[in-house]
């Protein structure tokens, strides 16, 4: 890929989120002052970078060989990319426009492409023509990034001193149907105001998610502040990020942050993309939600999605798309 990146020299005056570092490497070592330290912010911020150089190099490698390919898959013809659409929230291609933008009264800038765990596992026949050509790719990319947050699970479970059955890990098994995804984000260039911009306010649905971006855009709502800050990309470090599920998983004593994608510019000046794992929690999962109800991890997800393409007026009337994690007045 030939990144795009824009460096924090190059872009002053833009306010940025303060994301602390946690080593992977620390981590796979059981160092107990690095999980009380990912205990710590995944209890307050619930955003942060993690260090992936050395062990995890392999996850690296791979993350920059899927970003070439994603280059030449989305600059295909639409009508060529529509080939891939299954209308689904885990499988398929979904075009530009399908939900509510960032911008009141704008729908959304960006397409993806989506490849489901258990597809992969299963070698489904609906696989996208661009997953079957890069087999080996993908295989190692999801079984890599699935070992990274699963790590990150186990030093929660072990900061948390958690035992048996209620470790959070036993939650997410690898034999059990969960809606476990890797998506691919494109947000194409564009210069002029029709269209719609960016990616809606949100807090993520799963469990976990392992983000891999080589530009500015993600902002999150700092929980102290009610400030929104642009997260600096940083080379050999994912974005990691707690989300709504395992929040919940955890009687709500781990925190899933708002957030959302904008230009740092008035208009999206060149293509970005990232890569996403979306670790999400076995479907028949059950705890109590944002709204005091106890449901699925498959009924929150499902019921999420809808609420995501729903008029700005009406997501407004729901505390589901942020999770109830939003303050006040954060909608521009």
């Amino acid at each position: 890929m030939v990144s795009s990146m824009v460096s924090s020299s190059d872009a002053p005056n833009i306010p940025v989120a303060p994301l602390p570092t946690i080593s992977y490497e620390k981590l796979l070592a059981k160092e107990p002052v690095e999980i009380e330290r990912l205990l710590d912010v995944c209890r307050s911020l619930g955003f942060f970078y993690l260090n992936l150089a050395g062990t995890a190099q392999v996850v690296l490698n791979n993350s920059r060989d899927v970003f070439k390919l994603m280059e030449k898959y989305f600059d295909q013809a639409l009508d060529v990319k529509l080939r891939d659409l299954r209308h689904s929230v885990t499988h398929g291609y979904t075009p530009t426009g399908t939900y509510t933008g960032a911008k009141r009264g704008e729908r959304d800038c960006y397409e993806t492409l989506k490849v489901a765990q258990a597809e992969m596992k299963s070698r489904a026949p609906q696989l996208p023509a661009t997953v079957k050509d890069n087999m080996d790719l993908f295989d190692s990319f999801i079984s890599g990034s699935h070992a990274v947050v699963q790590m990150i699970l186990e030093s929660l479970s072990t900061g948390m001193g958690l035992k048996g059955d209620r470790r959070l890990e036993k939650q997410h098994r690898a034999d059990v149907p969960a809606r476990t995804t890797m998506v691919m984000f494109r947000y194409p260039r564009q210069v002029h105001e029709h269209g719609g911009i960016g990616h809606n306010m949100h807090t993520d649905i799963g469990s976990l998610t392992l983000l891999f971006c080589d530009d500015y855009g993600l902002q999150i709502l700092h929980p102290e502040t009610n400030q929104w800050g642009f997260v600096v990309p940083k080379p050999d470090h994912a974005v990691i990020n707690v989300g709504d599920s395992l929040r919940f998983l955890s009687d709500h004593q781990l925190a899933s942050c708002v957030h959302r994608v904008l230009p740092i510019t008035e208009w999206q000046e060149h293509h970005r993309y990232s890569i996403a794992y979306f670790l999400r929690a076995e479907d028949n999962a059950t705890y109590v939600d944002s709204k005091g109800r106890q449901l699925s991890a498959r009924r929150w997800h499902d019921e999420k999605y809808d609420v995501f393409r729903e008029p700005h007026e009406k997501q407004e009337r729901d505390v589901i798309l942020t999770g109830g994690m939003e303050q006040n007045g954060v909608l521009v």
